[in-house]
């Protein structure tokens, strides 16, 4: 979560820069928009409870990733 959470508060500019070309840097490091659909599928395998506890807390932080005009990585999608 912290690496979603890190990645989305990063400059519009970096956003999209990323959005656009992606990172080369990501062969290396972890990439988040990969950190993002592993989100999705731990919030399924968890109970109701604690998946709707943690889709409280990634539901804002893809709102901050919409708001820089990115939108959603294509898992976070097909939860809803």
């Amino acid at each position: 979560m912290r690496l979603w959470k890190d990645y989305v508060h990063r400059p519009e500019r970096e956003l999209w820069h990323d959005y656009e070309w992606g990172n080369v840097h990501w062969y290396c490091c972890p990439n988040p928009l990969e950190a993002r659909a592993l989100l999705d599928t731990v919030m399924q395998a968890l109970t109701p409870r604690s998946a709707r506890e943690l889709r409280r807390i990634i539901d804002r932080l893809d709102a901050v990733w919409e708001l820089a005009g990115t939108g959603v990585s294509g898992a976070a999608h097909s939860r809803r």
